[in-house]
């Protein structure tokens, strides 16, 4: 019983840290993992054994892989053939901006990166137009927040499946689990309609000179990479596309698959070891491990379902999947609007998989409403390093930040909700 309020503890201790964000969160996440192993919730071979675990093997992977396809000049292809097709009316030229910004976003691991690169084409073409940035930059910030990541089996991102199924089985769930396919669909029809509202709705709600003066996005220098060969850049999408159809048949085991995948864009020279080495996001990784172990200890010790116990009952104990889904998103969303995007989601998602498996209900449709939501609020510069920025760029005080991310964040909420819960009902 003791050691059941100890790892309450903890968990409260790694949510604090997770949203103030004092402690870079791969940090917090192995504090929080020293503390369960030294109170004695859980031993050090099954905390320590994580490190090691199939699911790690896979991100980590994956990541190489990933690294491999940005290598290559594909981005650079595609975002200069849909720019030579920006001409005509502000509507043609905003539409050709937002789809280039989310193509994009399926490839760049960043979403401030994203929005950086698209930003300087967007402020020459207002200009040659006649125009204030401040009609434009919104809807592209939109774009790189709300609209990457949609078609999970290409984005950089493809093997994360793989992390919530150690997600829900660290905190007690068994009975279903994660496809690589499992959140594109719903991805995919918010995602359409969130680009539809940012070319035709959003611009309507921002000044036509801006709110305040224009400043200008410094970019961190980087060094200049020579293109590939033509044989390289060749293995470089084909790796990635072998590897995706492995992932998607289930031909081999994912981590298998994606292994094989990063010792070859490595051995064929499409990244060099350093880079390789560059692209592991350890900090991502360190954080699932400390986030996993966790769920472990709580569900060991009784503390998980202490926890979920309460969470179903402020609930109401209903069972209606609508409102279980809107909860989380609105939670999610409100939370994400005072707090960093990316630690609203660790927070979040041991929250559902807890609540919803006490209440004996499948928690992935609740799930990827946490996820949708942290990409949805684009209301306040606490949200997302994009928001700052497109203040900067685009001349906007804070009331147009809120008036626009607001009807995102709402449109988003009446789509995500109802599409999800319907995909996957509790």
């Amino acid at each position: 019983m003791e050691q059941m309020y100890i790892c309450l503890a903890i968990f409260v201790l790694m949510v604090v840290l997770f949203l103030t964000n004092k402690i870079p969160m791969a940090f917090s996440a192995m504090i929080t993992m020293i503390l369960l192993i030294v109170t004695g919730c859980i031993d050090y071979e099954t905390a320590l054994g994580t490190f090691g675990s199939t699911t790690v093997i896979t991100m980590a992977s994956m990541y190489i892989v990933a690294a491999g396809l940005s290598r290559t000049q594909m981005i650079n292809k595609m975002s200069n053939a849909l720019l030579k097709a920006t001409s005509g009316s502000f509507t043609k030229v905003l539409a050709t901006y937002v789809i280039a910004t989310t193509i994009l976003g399926q490839f760049v691991p960043s979403i401030i990166a994203t929005f950086v690169m698209v930003t300087p084409m967007v402020n020459n073409t207002c200009e040659k137009m006649g125009i204030s940035p401040s009609k434009m930059i919104f809807p592209v910030a939109i774009a790189s927040v709300s609209c990457s990541f949609l078609f999970i089996p290409i984005t950089p991102y493809a093997a994360d499946y793989v992390m919530y199924n150690g997600y829900l089985e660290s905190y007690g769930w068994y009975d279903t689990a994660f496809t690589i396919w499992t959140d594109t669909p719903a991805l995919m029809i918010t995602g359409i309609v969130t680009m539809i509202v940012a070319i035709f709705v959003i611009p309507r709600l921002l000044p036509d000179q801006p709110d305040v003066e224009i400043g200008e996005i410094k970019r961190r220098s980087t060094k200049h990479e020579e293109p590939l060969s033509p044989v390289r850049e060749v293995l470089g999408y084909g790796i990635f596309a072998v590897v995706i159809l492995c992932l998607m048949t289930g031909i081999l085991p994912a981590w298998e698959v994606t292994m094989i995948g990063a010792v070859l864009v490595v051995a064929t020279g499409v990244l060099t070891q350093r880079e390789a080495i560059d692209n592991l996001n350890m900090d991502t990784i360190i954080m699932y491990v400390g986030v996993s172990v966790l769920g472990t200890a709580l569900g060991g010790t009784g503390a998980g379902e202490l926890l979920g116990n309460a969470l179903a009952s402020a609930l109401g104990g209903t069972s209606n999947g609508y409102i279980i889904g809107a909860a989380f998103y609105i939670v999610g969303s409100i939370m994400t609007s005072l707090l960093y995007n990316r630690a609203v989601t660790q927070v979040l998602f041991p929250l559902a998989i807890m609540t919803c498996t006490t209440m004996g209900v499948d928690p992935i449709g609740p799930m990827i409403l946490c996820s949708i939501s942290s990409m949805s609020s684009l209301c306040t510069p606490m949200a997302t390093g994009v928001v700052p920025l497109a203040m900067t760029a685009g001349g906007y005080n804070l009331k147009t930040v809120f008036k626009a991310g607001m009807v995102n964040l709402v449109v988003r909420g009446l789509i995500s909700v109802p599409v999800v819960m319907t995909m996957f009902p509790i």
